[in-house]
């Protein structure tokens, strides 16, 4: 006990710590602002699941063991932290654990904790030599080697093994040397060294050293365990592993439910917007506060590039780069938007900190999102920094040019005329809504979108769609000609102004025809009506095909029989399944149509492998690495599939047109949940 050694020690730790802290929470303070403190209750939930209960870190199958390895290291964190107010308070006061409610010396609570952390101690010290022998011997590539990553591992091993040194000098002083030192013993719960077996350990082969070793394990194994903990404190705000302080704050402040963080609607008659380079992300401190604290947080795991379908197939998009590069940047910048409230504007985000080329390779999929253990949200930044690009600077790649060209001209991504849009209907006797009476029986309106009306491909699968519709006795209408693109390839690529003019006019033609119940089999229109339509006034009650089509399955409308021969796979549409959640519904009409037990592919649902086409991919070229569809081809092949099932027209084009160019379409056929069902009710009528 030394109050005035641990005053100077703690005060002044404790001084270096908070001002680095102010710094950081300071530059945030001058950061954009925004609102995160929504839907309180589910934040908690978030907080507990993925914050204490680390499930997207253990939850993962391919890396439950580092899971694991991580899950038991931050619960020693949170288990030890009780032991350090202890022994910091011993410092000041001996006995001071006495003062404590439960914990104090010879009551049950204290030996069970003494139990609990010296257990945790032996189990942390285990999994920080198991992390050390990743990161220097077998490192995984998603891992990059630094000093800061071994130097805190080697701080944490110190924190545990002082901590037991401490205890067994402390014990032997006490039983063999006769000290005055506090070690509990009760008639009935025994000695305090019974409870802490691996300290007892420790001092039955140190018992023979002698008095003075016994002393300097006291001593030392005390101050040094306080020196350490303090030195680790005020390493954590220089480096990646602030992340230890702001990770739970960041869960908890993180999107909560689908489609994740929703695009902010930009204020497009905002002239002082237009003129101050402020519309999109532009430079630094038009980062949010919370994008701003993601930086911060980035634990540089690299679990967000191991699953991006861009870095896998060799494009340079690196999602734990493209945080560090923000990051470095932003703390460049720090002092400067500190004092003024903004950057010095002397580098772009993109080009002087972001490659081009990293931009412009993003599908926009959020498999990154779904696997990152501290809630880091990427792809808002990616398309803020694109409607930079796009809207301050019109440096979109070439080939989008075309693309905005159609949807102003003809309302769709090819510039092909919009009076063609309901040609795909030819035949089939399908009701186009108007104006004019009747309607009032119309059950639900199917949204066709640009890919179902324009493609020829995905034609079969509007048709095969509206067959089944018809069969079930559904009563359903289109728009037509009144149609138009939902924007979503302008969105994604940055071009606000496009997107909000064709949502606008959409929202304004649902409303008017009084549209409630839409339809719709393209995931990324089902986005766009049911997720972002809103910030437009535009509020429908909207469903994938695959969701409508099981509700009429299980109510008894449509009947399946497993008809249809092969291995199937399904490719999960990240559209459907990261930005809705939904996983099960086609999967379930999938197992209803096969005869034999559809087969997963090593990527899929959550951790599913994008097919290339998202984030206006559909419409760029893909001239860097291998092809994103190419790779999934060869996922589904693996597992011996011979029909791969789609969700979505874009999936649909992206995947058969792999199947063809690995040459293979005599092999395995690629077919939507809609003709597979098609084809077992036409089947079971047979």
């Amino acid at each position: 006990m030394n109050p005035t050694l641990m005053t100077v020690a703690l005060v002044a730790g404790l001084l270096v710590f908070a001002y680095q802290v102010y710094e950081k929470f300071g530059t945030l303070a001058r950061m954009a602002p925004e609102n995160r403190l929504e839907h309180i209750g589910k934040r908690l939930g978030l907080l507990f699941k993925v914050g204490f209960g680390q499930s997207w870190l253990i939850g993962r199958k391919h890396e439950r063991a580092a899971g694991a390895m991580h899950f038991f290291i931050f619960w020693g964190f949170v288990v030890l932290a009780v032991r350090e107010i202890v022994l910091f308070g011993e410092g000041f006061v001996h006995g001071f654990q006495d003062l404590l409610p439960v914990l104090h010396s010879g009551s049950a609570g204290a030996y069970l904790y003494a139990f609990i952390y010296n257990t945790f101690e032996v189990i942390v010290l285990a999994m920080v030599l198991i992390a050390l022998y990743r990161r220097l011997f077998i490192r995984p590539r998603r891992l990059d080697l630094t000093a800061e990553g071994v130097v805190i591992l080697i701080l944490i091993s110190g924190v545990v093994i002082t901590d037991m040194l401490y205890d067994a000098g402390r014990y032997n002083l006490a039983t063999l040397f006769g000290h005055d030192l506090e070690v509990m013993s009760h008639p009935v719960f025994g000695s305090e060294m019974t409870w802490t077996p691996f300290a007892t350990m420790v001092a039955a082969l140190t018992a023979d050293w002698g008095e003075a070793w016994m002393a300097f394990f006291y001593h030392f194994g005390f101050w040094a365990h306080v020196g350490i903990i303090l030195v680790f404190l005020n390493l954590l705000p220089m480096g990646k592993h602030f992340h230890v302080i702001t990770a739970l704050p960041n869960v908890f402040l993180g999107a909560v439910g689908y489609p994740h963080r929703r695009i902010e609607l930009l204020d497009l008659e905002n002239e002082e917007a237009w003129e101050n380079e402020s519309l999109g992300l532009n430079h630094v401190e038009q980062l949010t506060w919370k994008q701003g604290l993601d930086l911060y947080t980035c634990t540089e795991c690299g679990r967000c590039y191991d699953i991006c379908p861009t870095y896998v197939t060799g494009k340079p998009l690196t999602l734990k780069w493209v945080n560090d590069a923000l990051h470095t940047h932003m703390d460049e910048e720090a002092d400067h938007i500190r004092r003024t409230g903004r950057s010095s504007r002397e580098k772009q985000l993109v080009g002087d900190v972001i490659h081009h080329d990293t931009l412009w390779t993003c599908t926009t999929c959020r498999a990154c999102e779904e696997v990152c253990p501290v809630s880091i949200e990427h792809v808002p930044r990616i398309i803020a920094m694109r409607q930079g690009q796009t809207l301050m600077h019109e440096a979109q790649p070439e080939e989008l040019n075309s693309t905005f060209k159609g949807m102003e001209r003809n309302y769709n991504p090819w510039g092909i005329g919009f009076d063609k849009r309901e040609d795909w209907a030819e035949g089939l006797d399908i009701t186009v809504l108007t104006d004019e009476p009747p309607q009032e029986d119309v059950e639900v309106i199917m949204w066709v979108g640009c890919m179902g009306a324009f493609d020829n491909r995905s034609q079969k699968i509007t048709r095969a769609f509206a067959q089944l519709l018809q069969h079930a006795g559904v009563k359903f209408a289109i728009l037509g000609q009144a149609e138009k693109c939902t924007g979503d390839p302008a969105r994604r690529a940055g071009n606000e102004l496009l997107y909000q003019t064709l949502a606008q006019e959409n929202v304004e033609t649902l409303n008017s025809l009084g549209v409630k119940k839409i339809v719709t089999q393209c995931p990324h229109c089902l986005n766009s009506l049911a997720n972002e339509y809103p910030q437009l006034d535009g509020h429908y009650e909207v469903y994938h095909h695959s969701q409508f089509l099981q509700k009429l399955v299980a109510d008894g409308r449509l009947e399946l029989d497993p008809t249809f021969d092969g291995t199937v796979t399904f490719h999960d549409p990240c559209y459907l399944g990261r930005y809705q959640g939904e996983y099960d519904a086609p999967r379930s009409l999938v197992g209803d149509v096969a005869t034999e037990t559809p087969v997963e592919m090593r990527r899929s649902g959550r951790e599913s492998f994008c097919c290339g086409a998202g984030g206006a991919q559909m419409w760029m070229e893909e001239k860097i690495g291998t092809r994103v569809n190419e790779e999934r081809v060869r996922q589904a092949y693996e597992v011996g599939a011979t029909t791969i099932a789609t969700a979505c027209p874009f999936c649909m084009t992206m995947i058969d047109d792999g199947v063809k160019s690995t040459g293979r379409e005599e092999e395995v056929r690629v077919l939507d949940i809609a003709e597979l069902m098609l084809q077992s009710v036409a089947n079971r009528g047979a």
